[in-house]
């Protein structure tokens, strides 16, 4: 007898395939994904540049949960001894996918890494206005220092009465961190350009900072900066290489650089801020950002609060920055 001539296999068939289709009704739902998020530019009707991709890492790239552990513990070892109050640590393999974000909801203010927005603000512009960079500004006498402010002061700066390029004031503000270089630039830029970099990048502003809403960045968000420069999607070729070429010549190297091997090059920005309630500092915030080309490249963004002295905090920053640096070498 074959096997289509019995009654038997049909209805197990039969019986098969309704339990399939009623099981769904019965079963627990798919759990969510999160999805990968985005960066794209806005403002163009048939096309939708891409900017950075997976910039919430999701679960399209693995948890480095081993270097995450350890950041972790070097951030909670010096909140307990005093050193520092809040810390936020973002970390990403560009060569593996990997990352770490620790404490990533806490915001803090940027200080001198707003200098790297108006940086690339000039290279933008100079694609309208090509002899912008061959500008002359004048730096006034008599026109209040605005270095004297700042707890590690640059060891370079521009002199009053002196009139220099633009492009020489961007060396001055992002290679020194010198704040009257950044006000005569910051005077002089289009702010629509400025404003349109921001928004294209997503990066938070502040305009009415005060001691209630000074924190208001993240690790995460700084990092955009970074990535944008570094895939080459924002500004040109050129001008990403020109922009991460300048920003390895920094001259803080107590932070981020400490951590690595001497020959490493690490194109990074420093930020520095005194929190003075009543005019009296009490804390400090000191952060430091950048791209670290190991043999494996990585994107680290360190942002630290506390009342320990300024070398103190550089240590927690270079302790963090040896643990990623290990954990890169060691291709984990």
């Amino acid at each position: 007898m074959v096997w289509y001539k019995n009654p038997i296999p049909w209805l197990l068939m039969i019986v098969i395939a309704f339990i399939a289709f009623t099981a769904g009704w019965f079963l627990p739902p798919p759990t969510s994904v999160e999805q990968p998020q985005s960066l794209r530019l806005s403002g163009y009707a048939f096309i939708d540049p891409l900017l950075a991709c997976n910039i919430n890492n999701s679960n399209a790239y693995a948890q480095n949960k081993l270097l995450s552990q350890e950041l972790q513990s070097i951030i909670d070892t010096n909140k307990n001894n005093g050193t520092i109050s809040k810390a936020s640590v973002y970390f990403v393999n560009f060569k593996t996918g990997a990352w770490a974000n620790v404490d990533g909801t806490e915001e803090f203010y940027p200080s001198s890494l707003g200098k790297i927005p108006l940086m690339i603000a000039y290279y933008q512009e100079s694609e309208s206005n090509p002899d912008i960079f061959n500008q002359k500004l004048v730096y006034p006498v008599g026109s209040t220092d605005l270095n004297q402010m700042q707890d590690i002061t640059p060891a370079e700066a521009i002199v009053p009465g002196n009139s220099y390029t633009v492009e020489q004031l961007i060396e001055y503000m992002i290679k020194y961190s010198d704040n009257n270089a950044t006000a005569l630039l910051d005077a002089n830029i289009n702010p629509d350009t400025l404003n349109r970099v921001y928004g294209d990048l997503g990066i938070p502003t502040e305009d009415n900072v005060n001691l209630a809403n000074a924190d208001f960045i993240t690790a995460h968000q700084v990092a955009t900066l970074f990535r944008v420069l570094y895939n080459a999607t924002y500004l040109s070729r050129d001008d990403s290489e020109k922009a991460l070429q300048l920003l390895s010549q920094v001259s803080f190297t107590q932070g981020l650089v400490a951590g690595v091997a001497s020959s490493t090059v690490v194109s990074h920005k420093l930020g520095l801020v005194g929190i003075a309630p009543g005019g009296i500092t009490t804390e400090h915030e000191l952060h430091d950002c950048g791209i670290v080309y190991a043999p494996s490249p990585y994107l680290m963004c360190v942002m630290t609060r506390g009342p320990g002295s300024l070398p103190n905090m550089e240590s927690v920053i270079a302790q963090l920055s040896k643990a990623a640096y290990q954990s890169a070498e060691s291709g984990s």
